[in-house]
């Protein structure tokens, strides 16, 4: 699959914000790209099957997309690369 495609730019975007998100890397911001994706494969794919995911087998990008959004929302917590290196926020998080 040519790297210049959309199956190819998706596959992209899934590898280097997981990584991202699972190393705390930036990840409010991959996480919110990979909810991007994750919508956009739900209505591409699903959503002309049906409206509800149940019926139209898109739980999952569903899932993925309200999941990533939340991460994003949430932003990383303290075993994140982020809050190691000071991130984006430029100190470490504490959360009460």
């Amino acid at each position: 699959m040519p790297l210049a495609s959309l199956v190819g730019v998706a596959r992209v975007i899934e590898l280097v914000g997981g990584l991202m998100i699972a190393f705390g890397l930036l990840a409010s911001f991959a996480a919110f790209i990979a909810s991007g994706l994750m919508a956009v494969a739900y209505f591409m794919a699903h959503f002309p099957r049906g409206f509800l995911p149940i019926l139209n087998q898109g739980e999952l990008a569903a899932l993925y997309c309200f999941l990533f959004l939340y991460i994003a929302a949430r932003g990383s917590e303290i075993w994140s690369l982020d809050s190691i290196f000071g991130g984006a926020r430029g100190r470490p998080t504490t959360r009460t």
